[in-house]
């Protein structure tokens, strides 16, 4: 199950461009900018600043710093200047502090405190607290679960632009979650959300016809809309595509189509494609059963951090070949 903190984290990568931290960033940067603690630049990463000037400072700090401290040591004293901001009313470290709580960024999560300090920084008009307290709503965590207040919400994060929001939207028409369902305008409002850059709406209308629950059973559309994500170059659909392709599990296969796209998400960055490829070796899913192949896709992954590499290869160590887990095949 996604967990808040990975939902949130996702969704925040498609906040408008007029958004700016620096207001947020002039209270944090200097708190920490003599650290000699990794864990300030760790939570500095984590907390994702909009226009952050410092992105680069703080990631080359954190790289170098390998033996240093990994709490936090001056973190919390920014995080007090903020709270004291946010008490003053600032909307937009209101709706900070309810981003530190959520995530646990050098405080201890605290979800119940989160949606507070959002539902304060919504009732000063901050667009991102009305969508991550909607996305709260919709998913009852920290909150009660409550389908038709994170419509409402979700939908004024829609209207100001938020298209991570609209494309929520949609898929809320599209089943009826909180609102009257509407598919043809959840389908217009998901067509919007893609063609002004939100790629995922395309994998949620491309599901929409896989499932044909919502939207009539339709392969060829499911296929059409996932392929315009991957034409896109958005690399997590051209690994569930090439995936797809290579299984034949959703009603098309293309085995030589579905590596290149495999091949080409990795080199896009999607690096849970390496554990894609290693258990499709390993179950032997539209590829040949080859155990070497699979170990060398898995350690190619673990080599670029991906974890479900490193899950694929143990298990594949520990219980499927455990006589050649000294061994690499590359």
């Amino acid at each position: 199950m996604t967990t808040l903190s990975e939902a949130l984290t996702r969704h925040e990568r498609w906040w408008p461009d007029e958004f700016d931290d620096s207001e947020i960033e002039a209270v944090i940067w200097p708190e920490i900018v003599a650290s000699t603690s990794r864990g300030d630049f760790a939570c500095y990463l984590v907390h994702r600043l909009l226009k952050a000037r410092h992105l680069d400072e703080a990631r080359a700090r954190y790289d170098r710093m390998t033996e240093a401290d990994p709490e936090p040591l001056h973190y919390f004293q920014a995080i007090n200047k903020l709270r004291t901001l946010a008490e003053q009313g600032h909307g937009g470290a209101m709706f900070h502090m309810g981003k530190v709580h959520a995530l646990g960024i050098a405080v201890e999560r605290d979800l119940q405190q989160a949606a507070q300090w959002y539902r304060r920084a919504a009732e000063k008009g901050d667009m991102r607290a009305h969508c991550n307290l909607g996305w709260m709503y919709q998913s009852g965590m920290g909150v009660a679960e409550d389908k038709t207040e994170a419509f409402r919400l979700l939908s004024i994060g829609a209207e100001h632009g938020v298209l991570s929001a609209k494309a929520a939207v949609g898929m809320m028409l599209l089943q009826g979650e909180g609102c009257t369902p509407d598919p043809a305008q959840a389908l217009r409002m998901l067509d919007a959300a893609f063609e002004a850059g939100y790629s995922n709406a395309a994998n949620c209308i491309s599901d929409a016809y896989f499932a044909g629950e919502f939207l009539p059973h339709d392969i060829v559309l499911g296929h059409a809309w996932l392929n315009k994500a991957a034409e896109r170059g958005d690399a997590r659909s051209m690994a569930i595509l090439g995936h797809y392709l290579i299984t034949g599990s959703h009603g098309k296969t293309d085995v030589t189509h579905g590596i290149a796209l495999m091949y080409d998400a990795i080199n896009h960055g999607y690096t849970p494609a390496y554990a894609w490829l290693g258990a499709l070796y390993e179950k032997g899913q539209g590829l040949e059963r080859d155990l070497g192949r699979a170990q060398a896709w898995y350690e190619r992954g673990v080599a670029m951090g991906d974890e479900g590499s490193s899950f694929g290869l143990s298990r594949l160590q520990q219980n499927v070949m455990p006589e050649s887990a000294s061994h690499s095949v590359h």
